[in-house]
């Protein structure tokens, strides 16, 4: 509703414009341009709609500088019904701007802190030697052990950081960490067919 009274009121200011300063005669030339418009748009509703509008402001307008008798022009500053129509529009949007000024801003949530970092370490050397022993030998992955030691990390006040003897039991039964299998891997000889091997062919041999 409030896109169809806007396109209304622009309809009605752009007539005006285009009728500013303009004769009787001018302004019945406008008026027969307008006509044809519409008759052209009418087959397209929102188009039509337009049209009909800056016809019937045409109009309006002719008849208020025939009314002002020989050599009136229109000016739109002594359209009193122009004026009402511009008036009526500026409370339309400072009454809609005191709406949106006045409309309780929307709450944003807090994010809460992460509870869990979620990081990648590479441990080289002997060090990561033992830690995968360590790992296999209590039946945990080596993340898992890792994620244990990082629980209880402290660091001093002069910055140092250590981690003091931490238990790592073993897995329970069934929880045990599994590896991952590599996947098989089915390759076809170069060559195959019974025409390579004769009657001793017994299809694709198969590399498991």
């Amino acid at each position: 509703m409030f896109d169809q009274v806007h396109r209304l009121a622009a309809a009605r200011r752009r007539v005006q414009r285009q009728a500013r300063g303009l004769t009787a005669e001018q302004i019945g030339a406008g008026l027969v341009a307008a006509r044809g418009w519409e008759r052209q748009s009418g087959r397209d509703e929102h188009a039509g709609l337009g049209a009909g509008w800056e016809v019937e402001e045409w109009e309006r307008i002719a008849a208020l500088v025939a009314s002002g008798g020989p050599g009136a022009v229109y000016d739109v500053a002594l359209d009193a019904q122009a004026q009402a129509w511009l008036a009526e529009w500026e409370q339309q949007l400072q009454a809609g701007r005191r709406a949106r000024q006045q409309r309780p801003a929307r709450p944003v949530p807090p994010v809460p802190p992460p509870d869990r970092v979620q990081v990648k370490v590479v441990v080289p050397g002997e060090a990561g030697r033992r830690l995968e022993a360590l790992a296999e030998g209590l039946g945990w992955s080596a993340e898992r052990v890792l994620a244990v030691l990082a629980e209880h990390v402290r660091v001093d006040g002069d910055g140092l950081v250590h981690v003091p003897p931490v238990p790592v039991t073993p897995a329970p039964p069934g929880m045990e960490s599994h590896r991952e299998q590599p996947p098989a891997v089915y390759r076809e000889r170069p060559r195959f067919g019974r025409e390579d091997y004769g009657d001793s062919y017994g299809g694709p041999a198969l590399d498991w």
